[in-house]
């Protein structure tokens, strides 16, 4: 199910962290149109869309071959560590279906259409989820005399992941379609997106400890009733052996001479060891970090611009029939009704990006360190998503992936465009440095540009 997620998000306009700019190709004529631009089409048009969705859930299955909500099962067991008897029944995920076929049905809409489905069908239905979620978990725990304050709310985890993956696909959506089109609304849209990220980098962090631990805990448990069965086996050579030795008692002792592996070199093997399914849920958990420093990085930007009085403050008429916070609310008031994760608050958010306290030679250091640290990410992708040209049979696909492979959450086309922007920022902001040290006039304006990636801009100081 995630691997088919990932494929919906590419395909739909190479989907929401795929969002880069096209170059406008001119056309080769001798006529009077010659040099008018043109936009090659990219990702699903309306028919392709459409037949997708015909085709996505009928005869009871995912596209009429797989069943569903064993997709759903084996999706939580992969990405949450859900035990089998939470989902052995059947019931949890055949609940989980239909918000699940919404969710996978809203990626083959075009981006208006997505960002108001999400408002009215897919928020308000996995708020319903999250409390019978919690339902679930406390019905499991007593079931099987499980601790409550040791034990994880597997079901309540999946939902909280899958909500917060959508709100943060919604803010990014917000930003693609030019909803926040001053540096202010940019602002508070990069803020709250920066919240979302870390919300989904903490809980997908604590998961992967709690799967590791529950790997070892069963390698432990089987290690154990392995030794137990050699030395049944031991017990019944011994006993049956006699007098005279043959060849099988000498190849039977030859057996029991060699001691078994040790269960720390076999946890410390199956450790390393990693499925292909890994390595994709790896490599989306590195492409949100690299995400989430962009963002903090930009809202750092902007407050240092604005200490150096680069930015000009919001227009007076803007406030003549409404209010910073009634902007604020209104922006996210879809996230307002759902438990988890709390919605913020306008004046979360002036405290959040309120950096009057902060030197400006510090501010200029944090937003610094934040895209640089987007460039190592960037350069680690880049590592790992090779080029097209390579051999496929020489990759490992549990350490590399090519470019147009069908599963990985970014491509390289995208990955450049990320560094693109963490280059041109950081070079503005050594600019501004170097300006505020030699205090001097650092710029007339700044210049915000869409122009490397449609999410994240860069902040040109003229």
């Amino acid at each position: 199910l995630g691997r088919i997620t990932r494929m919906l998000e590419k395909n739909s306009l190479r989907g929401c962290g795929g969002s880069v700019p096209l170059s406008n190709p001119k056309k080769e004529s001798s006529s009077k149109e010659e040099g008018l631009e043109t936009e090659t089409p990219v990702g699903m048009n309306i028919l392709s869309r459409s037949l997708i969705v015909l085709n996505l859930y009928f005869d009871d299955k995912l596209f009429g071959q797989y069943d569903f909500g064993d997709m759903i099962g084996q999706h939580m067991r992969q990405l949450c560590a859900v035990p089998e008897l939470l989902i052995q029944d059947g019931v949890w995920s055949t609940r989980l279906a239909k918000p699940m076929y919404d969710t996978l049905k809203s990626l083959c809409l075009n981006r208006h259409r997505e960002r108001g489905f999400t408002e009215t069908i897919l928020l308000p239905a996995f708020q319903v989820l999250q409390y019978e979620a919690t339902t679930v978990d406390e019905k499991f725990k007593v079931e099987h005399g499980l601790d409550p304050k040791t034990t994880p709310s597997y079901a309540t985890n999946y939902v909280i992941l899958n909500t917060i993956r959508l709100m943060e696909r919604h803010v990014g959506l917000g930003i693609e379609l030019g909803l926040y089109p001053n540096w202010y609304d940019l602002s508070t849209a990069l803020w709250y997106r920066d919240f979302l990220l870390s919300a989904l980098i903490n809980v997908r962090g604590s998961i992967e400890r709690e799967r590791v631990q529950r790997r070892e805990m069963d390698l432990r448990i089987k290690l154990e009733e392995e030794e137990e069965e050699r030395k049944a086996k031991t017990q019944l050579l011994q006993q049956s052996k006699k007098k005279g030795k043959t060849k099988k008692t000498k190849k039977s002792s030859k057996l029991l001479a060699s001691p078994p592996p040790t269960a720390s070199a076999l946890t410390a093997e199956s450790a390393v060891k990693t499925t292909e399914e890994d390595f994709e849920d790896r490599l989306d958990y590195t492409s949100l970090l690299l995400h989430r420093n962009l963002c903090r990085g930009l809202v750092r930007y902007i407050a240092a611009l604005r200490q150096a009085e680069l930015l000009c403050d919001p227009p007076a008429s803007m406030t003549m029939f409404t209010t910073h916070q009634k902007r604020f609310e209104k922006r996210f008031e879809a996230f307002s009704t759902l438990y988890q994760p709390p919605s913020l608050s306008y004046e979360d958010y002036v405290r959040g990006s309120d950096f009057s306290s902060v030197q400006s030679k510090d501010l200029l250091s944090s937003a610094t360190d934040c895209f640089r640290s987007g460039k190592g990410i960037v350069d680690w992708l880049l590592n790992v998503v090779v080029v097209e040209s390579c051999d496929e049979f020489t990759i490992d696909k549990t350490d590399k992936r090519k470019d147009d492979d069908l599963y990985i959450s970014i491509r390289r086309e995208e990955i450049m465009a990320l560094a693109k922007v963490c280059v041109t920022n950081s070079l503005f902001l050594h600019k501004l440095a170097s300006a505020k040290a030699g205090r001097k006039n650092a710029s007339n304006g700044v210049a915000v540009e869409f122009k490397a990636h449609k999410q994240y801009c860069t902040m040109s100081i003229r």
